[in-house]
């Protein structure tokens, strides 16, 4: 049996074309199921996983990169399959993954190429697929209980990362899904008469301590969390049997 996990944007009208021919090529497929939309007003964790424990084989995630990260932290069990069919902006997992957007996922999905995705998860709690960041404010950085990382601008940006797509993708050697973390340290200098120069410090840890005086706002996926320090960051236990295409870039 499949389950459909539909993001609130997707009642939007523009977005009805697109859902159903999704809908039409999945009952083509024979791969159709019951459908949960997200909503701030109901337990979907609770219904989510009644609904496993009656026998649920598949799991498909229908929206962005963030209905992706929301939605492994609602499943308890995260050795189901699964799938992701991108609609709109915001779905760089997806390319990453050979995944294309709107119903030629549907063939994807179809297709069951699995991938293991190792997840990077903060304070044994929240799970993450991508990366996040934060500014350098006062905060301190130990990396694998071994060496300290002493950052001096408190306007350098902070990048963790088990999965990256961001700016610095084609200025670092940055590899994604292996066993660590990737933290990268944006330096911003700005002289008095020139423009910004920019430098990267790059380093590889599987737990990263953070601590600081005071909480830090941290960015994942466009969602601000709001996190009290100290801070642990390392590569999960998990992780997820996610449905890939063949064209996928790791």
């Amino acid at each position: 049996m499949y389950y459909y996990i539909y993001d609130n944007y997707l009642v939007e009208k523009k977005y009805q074309p697109v859902i159903s021919k999704i809908e039409s090529r999945l009952t083509d497929l024979g791969i159709n199921g019951k459908i949960i939309r997200m909503s701030v007003f109901k337990n979907l964790s609770k219904s989510l996983n009644e609904d496993i424990a009656k026998g649920i084989k598949t799991i498909v995630v229908v929206g962005n990169d963030q209905t992706l990260n929301q939605s492994i932290n609602l499943i308890d069990n995260l050795n189901l399959p699964i799938g992701l069919i991108p609609i709109g902006p915001n779905n760089n997992i997806a390319s990453i993954m050979g995944i294309p957007e709107g119903e030629a996922a549907c063939n994807i999905l179809s297709s069951r190429n699995i991938l293991p995705i190792k997840l990077g998860i903060i304070n044994k709690k929240y799970l993450f697929i991508s990366y996040l960041e934060m500014m350098s404010d006062g905060v301190y950085i130990n990396c694998d209980d071994n060496y300290y990382i002493n950052i001096e601008n408190r306007k350098d940006i902070i990048t963790i990362s088990n999965i990256y797509y961001g700016e610095y993708e084609d200025k670092l050697p940055i590899k994604n899904n292996t066993n660590y973390l990737n933290l990268i340290i944006k330096n911003q200098i700005k002289g008095l008469f020139k423009a910004k120069k920019e430098s990267f410090s790059h380093f590889k840890a599987k737990k990263i301590h953070i601590n600081g005086d005071k909480s830090i706002p941290i960015l994942i996926m466009d969602e601000k969390r709001i996190i009290k320090t100290p801070i642990k960051i390392e590569i999960a236990k998990q992780t997820i049997n996610l449905i890939v295409g063949k064209n996928r870039k790791i």
